[in-house]
């Protein structure tokens, strides 16, 4: 992926969701995931249930979601290479 063709493989818009953690009447706590951007982004299969996901620099954490359609990731691992200023690369999981 060249600088000047990311742009042609960031085919799908996906959202980009983060954790915030809540305490049930319980005692427990569950994250209630709240939107941080939607934005354009290339991705492929990488496993069975692992997915890599092209996109422009933006808010994203390990623990966040990608929802797609039909289909929600969570990411497992963000890298930012300093050679390619231009895009970070996600690493993550299909969520059951």
């Amino acid at each position: 992926m060249s600088g000047a063709g990311l742009a042609g493989l960031l085919r799908e818009r996906v959202t980009v969701s983060r954790g915030d953690p809540v305490r049930d009447a319980q005692g427990g706590v569950s994250a209630v995931f709240a939107p941080v951007g939607t934005v354009w982004a290339g991705c492929v299969p990488d496993g069975e249930r692992r997915w890599r996901i092209a996109m422009r620099p933006c808010d994203v954490a390990v623990g966040d979601r990608i929802e797609r359609v039909a289909m929600q990731l969570r990411v497992v691992r963000v890298l930012a290479d300093p050679r390619m200023p231009d895009r970070i690369t996600l690493f993550a999981e299909e969520e059951p």
